[in-house]
C-alpha cells in the first residue's frame, strides 16, 4: 500500500511544530532524561511526538504495526520483528537529533518510513527548524520542498562526509578508521535527518556509520536509493536492511560513484 505522501508530510510537520518546536529552548530540568549513556537523551517532546505520531500514522495505514525509537527502547523485542515477521511496519524516530536539541543547536528532525515485507517502500524526513520535508516513494523518486533531488554528478575531489564511527570495533577501529580520516575530510554526523538531506542535496558527499538502527536510516537510504545513489555496507557492499546493526561500517552516498571511490581508496591503502 502506498499512502498520501503528502498527507503524511502535513500530519509530521504539525505534530514537529506543536508537540518539538514549541518546546525548543523551553526544557524544564523534569522534561530531560537519559536512556543508554550520559549523552542519549530523551525528553518529553520525544514521548509526546512519537504517542501523536503513531496514533496519527495508524489511523491512515491501520493494517501496518508501529515501531518507534522510545516504544522500541522501552521494549526491544519491537525491533526484532523487523528481522522475524512479513507484513508493514511504520518505523519512526520522533526526534532525531535530541542532543541537538537539548543543546539548543538548531539541527534536528523528524524521521518517518514505511516498510512492506521487508521492503521500504516511502520514507519522510522533516528538518523542523527549517520546515522542510523530503520525500521518497520507490520507484518515485525523491524530492526536497516539492522540487526533484538528484542524480548526483560523480568526483573524486574534495570529498567532504559525515562520521559516527563510535561504535567501530576490531580492524575497523585500529586501521580502517584512521585511513578514511587521513584519506577524506570528515565532520561528525549530529543529526541523521540532516545528514540524508544533505547526502541527497548533494551538499555532502558520504556518510560513514557504525551504529545503525532503522528509524535512523530507513528513509534516507530510501531517498538515495531513487536518485541514484548507495547505502552497503564495507567492505563487499551488502545491502542495507532495516535491521540493527553495530560495529560494521555503513557506507552511505547520493552517487555510487562516489561510494565506489571511498570504499576503494580505503581499502586501498591496506
Amino acid at each position: 500500500m502506498i499512502v498520501d505522501p503528502e498527507k503524511v508530510a502535513s500530519l509530521i510537520a504539525e505534530i514537529a511544530e506543536e508537540e518539538i518546536m514549541s518546546r525548543f529552548g523551553a526544557l524544564a530540568e523534569t522534561d530531560i532524561d537519559t536512556k543508554s549513556g550520559p549523552n542519549d537523551f530523551v525528553t518529553a517532546a520525544d514521548h509526546a511526538a512519537e504517542a501523536r505520531l503513531e496514533k496519527a500514522l495508524t489511523g491512515l495505514y491501520p493494517a501496518a504495526s508501529f515501531v518507534g525509537e522510545e516504544s522500541a527502547a522501552a521494549d526491544p523485542a519491537l525491533v526484532n520483528r523487523l528481522e522475524t515477521e512479513n507484513g508493514a511496519f511504520w518505523i519512526v524516530d520522533p526526534l532525531d537529533g535530541t542532543r541537538n536539541f537539548v543543546q539548543g543547536r538548531e539541527e534536528f528532525g523528524t524521521i518517518v518510513a514505511l516498510i512492506e515485507n521487508g521492503e521500504i517502500r516511502q520514507g519522510w524526513i522533516y528538518a523542523i527548524p527549517d520546515k522542510g520535508c523530503a520525500i521518497g516513494s520507490k520507484h518515485d523518486g525523491a524530492t526536497w520542498r516539492g522540487e526533484c533531488l538528484g542524480p548526483i554528478a560523480a568526483k573524486e575531489e574534495n570529498l567532504c562526509g559525515y562520521r559516527a564511527a563510535g561504535s567501530l570495533q576490531g580492524k575497523w577501529k585500529d586501521d580502517w578508521l584512521p585511513r578514511l580520516r587521513a584519506e577524506f575530510e570528515t565532520e561528525p554526523a549530529r543529526c541523521s535527518a540532516y545528514a540524508y538531506i544533505n547526502l541527497a542535496r548533494g551538499l555532502r558527499d558520504f556518510a560513514i556509520y557504525s551504529r545503525v538502527y532503522p528509524w535512523d536510516h530507513a528513509a534516507g537510504v530510501l531517498m538515495l536509493r531513487e536518485i541514484g545513489g548507495k547505502v552497503a555496507y564495507l567492505p563487499e557492499g551488502a545491502p542495507y536492511r532495516p535491521h540493527v546493526t553495530v560495529g560494521t561500517p555503513l557506507l552511505a552516498s547520493g552517487a555510487t560513484e562516489i561510494w565506489r571511490f571511498v570504499n576503494q581508496a580505503t581499502l586501498a591503502a591496506q
